[in-house]
């Protein structure tokens, strides 16, 4: 009796996708305060300066003093997990208005970011300024618009996906994933760009025939958005070595296409970030109590002392309980937990779809494999370098603003390249019931979580 069901699960799992997260997106987005995730009130800047056609930002620019209004009703939240909204500052909240009024701001992290990034959430500000909403009801609205083309473009990922689908249909639901598609943050569109593209990787592999030239150009042009919007990210461009995945029309162009589009890949994300730092005269940088933030001088004490190499790997192992959890949901600035239970089941539910995948059947090849997982943990470590570069003090032990958002692409593209160790399929099939049922978990805590933190 229970066979037909379990056996059609993993075909129907966009479906399951699309029913969980698309209410939780909208709760999120309504009902968590305004620029409650890292940095939204730049990615809302930035949302902005793309909606009134600055496509390229000097790191900084004019916006609407509303923007500024609506940041002032809830500033008191920011990295306080105690403060919480009262009914009346919520009135207030949802009651600022454009004010027509437009005064220069510093946002040099957002900024720099590449504006096709933004559409959705410019659109929202077009839309919701046309249509007479205040600040804080166009925020929502882009936000919504941010989550809708997210889960649409996963959805329909998932529906193409082979091997990795399961623990990308998990990472997918993971409260960090579904707060990000639920702000103004490109972090979606990385996320959803990500999947849409590993996903297509990985119906080829299963097929084996090399993709159309239609497809891999939506590869193409998924991983170069990824690698703009975040240049380790461009690691992932080494999929395009993957045996017999592009198409080819002669032995010539089969060798010579992997190495041209990884160095288009290459050479425009480096333009792109060259001509921000030449713009803004310098890397954005915080200013760090710890000590003098300075690329060019990290760099130089990197070199002259490569043995702190050994040190700052032992300081990953010791912190991995910190990114593991930023990966399933430090939500906020950071400051909102999920229950410390809730971390370890949702570890269990990622380790049991890993063994739905490893029970498959249908394999990678060995140099499949190896090629993908090499190609996200080198974009694993560009991210702990850059952060290491940009916003660690010079001689510093240890990472700052390394965050467990910035390893979810990477990790999506990961899960595509795992092996197969068996083909039993009612393991495969009974896992990934389990992976599905266990989104139920986060469908009761994760409201309770919002509400708690921010409403109690």
């Amino acid at each position: 009796m229970l066979r037909s069901p379990l056996r059609s699960l993993p075909s129907a799992l966009h479906w399951f996708f699309v029913l969980i997260a698309a209410p939780l997106v909208i709760f999120l987005a309504v009902r968590t305060p305004a620029f409650q995730s890292p940095d939204e009130d730049h990615h809302f800047y930035r949302s902005w300066q793309v909606a009134h056609g600055g496509l390229f930002a000097r790191g900084g620019g004019y916006v609407d003093s509303g923007i500024d209004q609506l940041y002032a009703c809830v500033a008191k939240l920011t990295f306080h997990s105690d403060a919480h909204i009262t009914f009346a500052e919520v009135v207030k909240e949802r009651a600022v208005p454009w004010s027509g009024r437009l005064v220069y701001r510093q946002f040099q992290n957002t900024a720099a970011y590449f504006p096709a990034n933004y559409i959705p959430q410019a659109l929202g500000i077009l839309i919701g300024r046309a249509i007479g909403l205040g600040v804080f009801s166009t925020l929502i609205l882009a936000r919504i618009l941010n989550g809708a083309v997210s889960i649409a473009i996963c959805a329909f990922a998932l529906s193409l996906c082979g091997r990795g689908k399961i623990v990308i249909f998990a990472i997918l639901l993971l409260p960090m994933t579904l707060s990000l598609f639920a702000s103004s943050s490109q972090d979606a569109t990385l996320i959803a760009l990500a999947c849409l593209a590993f996903s297509l990787i990985s119906r080829q592999l299963d097929v084996t025939v090399p993709m159309t030239r239609t497809t891999a150009a939506v590869v193409f042009a998924a991983i170069l958005l990824i690698a703009i919007g975040r240049p380790p990210n461009a690691a992932l461009a080494l999929a395009f070595f993957i045996p017999g995945l592009l198409p080819s029309r002669g032995e010539t162009q089969k060798r010579l296409g992997p190495w041209v589009l990884t160095g288009v890949t290459v050479t425009i994300t480096l333009a792109w970030w060259i001509a921000v730092i030449v713009a803004t005269r310098g890397i954005s940088h915080p200013y760090e109590a710890g000590g003098n933030v300075d690329p060019k001088m990290q760099l130089i004490y990197l070199l002259h002392h490569p043995h702190i190499v050994v040190t700052l790997l032992s300081y990953i192992v010791h912190q991995v309980n910190y990114f593991v959890a930023g990966v399933i949901g430090m939500l906020g600035w950071l400051d909102t937990q999920m229950p410390g239970p809730y971390y370890l089941a949702m570890v269990l539910v990622l380790a049991t779809a890993v063994l739905a995948e490893l029970a498959r059947g249908r394999a990678n090849a060995r140099g499949v494999t190896a090629l993908i997982f090499f190609a996200a943990l080198v974009g694993i470590a560009g991210v702990f370098f850059i952060q290491y570069l940009i916003y660690t003090p010079v001689g510093g032990t240890g990472f700052y603003g390394v965050q467990g958002r910035h390893l979810i692409p990477l990790l999506i593209a990961a899960a595509v390249g795992l092996p197969s160790l068996s083909n039993a399929r009612q393991t495969y099939e009974r896992a990934t019931a389990i992976v599905v049922l266990a989104q139920l978990l986060t469908v009761a805590v994760l409201p309770h979580v919002i509400m708690a933190r921010y409403y109690a």
